[in-house]
């Protein structure tokens, strides 16, 4: 592959990120929702424990570090979506 390539495809592993963290935080609003209207905690330490775990498993030894931060990011911007927009 040459530089051109491999930018177009870059460009679309964003354009596909960006429609599924968009869909990420929707669907976390909608089990913040659920959560709340059943009187249940919004925060789940052991699920959030059990995905961290997961996703770093799941990644290549060298990314391990990466991908625990990104899933970190992902899950307090969430949060603070939801917060914002109850």
């Amino acid at each position: 592959m040459n530089i051109n390539e491999l930018r177009d495809e870059l460009s679309f592993v964003d354009d596909e990120m960006l429609k599924l963290f968009i869909r990420h935080l929707q669907l976390t609003q909608l089990i913040g929702r659920e959560k709340a209207a059943e009187g249940k905690s919004l925060y789940d330490r052991k699920a959030e424990e059990e995905l961290l775990e997961k996703v770093v498993a799941n990644s290549p030894q060298d990314m391990q570090s990466y991908t625990l931060e990104l899933f970190r990011n992902v899950m307090n911007l969430s949060n603070e979506h939801f917060k914002d927009n109850k």
